[in-house]
């Protein structure tokens, strides 16, 4: 018997049914000690992290973290998830050259529009799935190869372990593969920022080395097929394998082409050739990518291609207008929406029979919704998102109702001015979230501003905050995550939300000057100034602008209107946080206007970036730091 190794994911993930081979742990390991078997991967020596390195950050079967995966492939323009998932547009596409038509799946698209990227230098290679007999994961590095490796293959086979294969010459590789994989390689370009630590790095200086991947494109897919179960059934049924040039799934058959001629197959007959993994997926259409393609919704001999985000739309748009692929617009897309809708209704059925059988089931998904953590206890909260802590009481109804409906019937309040549903299980996820958006509730992951009352509410406060903070909110909610930036705005120099403490605090200043023929010099502002800054010379009050915190208390108690406004606006602090390296704030600039503020919160997120060398290790005020103040604020305020 073969010796196992402690390994998190062989407990967690594969023992229990859960992985997809999509071949992310082995992508980065760094010792390349994974290799995969009929049964998934192992480790093929021991681990002296026992298995809870990379490889564990990496798998979407532990947490597909579809919610920030979105924020980077979107370009912080995501949309709540829906059914099919976003996309920028739709079409029926096939290759014009007759040789990928012929050789590739449902029209060739896919092969030609990486023919398209092959000829004009956009990658160098291309992960992809070769043999029909023997199916594998490689590179392919020119059009020769890139069409042996067309045609669908429908085994469970782990793609991204192929990245391993990455020499010098390969700087730019893009990934063709299943829902799964694109998860999978998705977390592994987007690792940074999602796992707020570097990569793995071996004891002995070991990297693992990922080429940039410039395009992921997704395959739809219903289900998929243990290679080996697969082979020895076709294998009795008279296929001789090594005669057969293309599989094809339509509707319910699957169609094998031999050199004999085309043999058709029920998918309920394959159902037991189909991995424990698969049968526990919720993405058909690979919501991820950059473009999905697939045969559902066009006619027979066109793929249907889904371009998801500007990157992939403008891919798609150069290949037509080169002359690789020729499109239609006859897509019926309810077609697509019910081929989704029954992955997901499958996924919802083995979830629930799983848990009826006391198998253990991880809730890799609840990530694909913001503002869902998952709890000690295994449950799950629910952030929902409040105007900056306002909330009115038909709206608190509606949350509490829903925490009495899915969650343990306690909500927490949160320092930030949100709302926590507690203890929501896994498996009610869809459903809670399907009420929050269907009840009108908001929902959001960080980023969003906190304020205090502001002058609609505080009889102290200088200047608006609650809309001013609604309206940035939009605007930054996390997108400012190069790692994490927090942003409050205070009415007035009290401080109620400890601006300081922020990365970017705005704060409500006013400035006031002393009217010397109203003034005579009673002494009130004197005892108002929370600053010392006032004194009376000569009869008249005098203000020491040295001391002066512009907070507008002598401008609102003088019983003379002696003391008026000067200067209104805000102030802007740069800097500040609570975390584990706390650092207090430096003043920015200050009577901003508000229309001053968005722009300036720009330069500072591209100033941050620029000097940032340890994503999710530095914040703002670490920067700032390293950099030097006078710098930083330089660099900031420059044209």
């Amino acid at each position: 018997m073969a010796e196992e190794f402690k390994w998190f994911l062989k407990d967690a993930i594969v023992d229990t049914g859960m992985c997809t081979y999509c071949g992310a742990c082995a992508a980065v390991c760094p010792y390349d000690i994974i290799e995969f078997d009929e049964n998934g991967p192992k480790l093929k020596e021991e681990c002296y992290r026992n298995g809870e390195g990379a490889c564990k950050d990496v798998c979407q079967r532990v947490m597909t973290d579809a919610s920030r995966l979105s924020m980077n492939v979107f370009n912080f323009m995501a949309k709540p998830p829906s059914l099919i998932g976003q996309y920028e547009k739709i079409f029926a596409a096939r290759a014009t050259d007759s040789a990928i038509r012929e050789k590739g799946q449902d029209g060739g698209a896919v092969t030609a529009l990486l023919a398209y990227c092959f000829d004009n230098e956009l990658i160098d290679g291309a992960v992809t799935t070769a043999g029909i007999a023997k199916p594998s994961s490689h590179i392919v590095t020119n059009k020769e190869e890139l069409m042996d490796a067309a045609g669908a293959k429908y085994s469970m086979i782990p793609v991204m372990s192929a990245l391993k294969e990455t020499t010098e010459s390969l700087k730019n590789v893009a990934v063709v593969g299943l829902p799964c994989h694109t998860y999978g390689t998705r977390r592994t370009q987007f690792f940074g920022g999602l796992n707020v630590h570097p990569i793995e790095v071996g004891k002995d200086g070991e990297k693992a080395k990922i080429p940039n991947i410039p395009y992921v494109i997704g395959l739809f897919c219903m289900e998929n097929f243990n290679k080996e179960k697969l082979s020895e059934y076709l294998a009795n049924a008279g296929v001789d394998m090594d005669k057969v040039s293309k599989l094809a799934i339509h509707l319910d058959e699957m169609i094998v082409t031999t050199d004999e001629g085309d043999i058709e197959f029920s998918l309920k007959d394959l159902a037991g050739c189909v991995s424990d993994g698969c049968r526990i997926c919720r993405d058909a259409v690979a919501k991820v990518a950059d473009i999905s393609a697939g045969y559902m919704g066009s006619s027979k001999g066109w793929t249907t291609l889904m371009a998801r985000n500007a990157k992939g739309l403008e891919l798609l748009n150069a290949a037509v207008e080169a002359g690789y692929i020729e499109t239609s617009d006859e897509v019926d897309v309810s077609l697509i929406e019910e081929f989704a809708g029954l992955k997901l209704r499958r996924f919802k059925s083995e979830l629930k029979k799983r848990l009826e059988d006391g198998r253990s089931v991880k809730g890799y998904w609840v990530r694909d919704y913001p503002g869902v953590r998952t709890e000690v206890k295994g449950t799950n909260f629910v952030k929902i998102k409040t105007q900056s802590g306002l909330v009115d009481n038909a709206y608190l109804g509606k949350v509490a109702e829903l925490s009495n409906k899915y969650g343990d019937g306690k909500l927490e309040l949160t320092n930030r001015k949100s709302i926590e549903i507690q203890g929501v299980k896994n498996e009610d996820i869809d459903d809670i979230m399907a009420d929050v958006y269907g009840n009108g509730l908001m929902t959001i992951g960080m980023g969003y501003v906190s304020a205090c009352p502001g002058n609609a509410y505080c009889p102290e406060a200088l200047v608006e905050t609650k809309d001013f903070a609604n309206e940035l909110t939009p605007m930054f909610a996390q997108k400012l995550t190069p790692h994490k930036m927090k942003i409050a705005i205070a009415g007035c120099a009290n401080n109620c939300v400890r601006t300081h403490r922020h990365d970017i605090g705005i704060i409500g200043q006013k400035q006031p000057k002393i009217d010397t023929e109203k003034c005579n010099g009673c002494g009130r502002c004197i005892e108002l100034c929370k600053f010392n800054a006032l004194s009376i010379s000569g009869g008249k009050a005098v203000i020491d602008r040295d001391l002066c915190g512009n907070c507008g208390w002598c401008v609102r108690g003088c019983p003379h209107e002696a003391a008026v406004e000067d200067k209104l606006g805000y102030s802007v602090w740069i800097g500040g946080n609570d975390a584990r390296r706390p650092t207090d704030g430096v003043l920015l600039k200050e009577f901003c206007t508000k229309e001053e503020i968005p722009p300036l919160i720009n330069k500072i997120a591209s100033t941050f970036v620029k000097y940032r060398t340890k994503p999710g290790k530095e914040r703002l005020g670490n920067i700032i730091e390293l950099v030097g103040e006078g710098q930083f604020v330089s660099e900031v305020l420059s044209e």
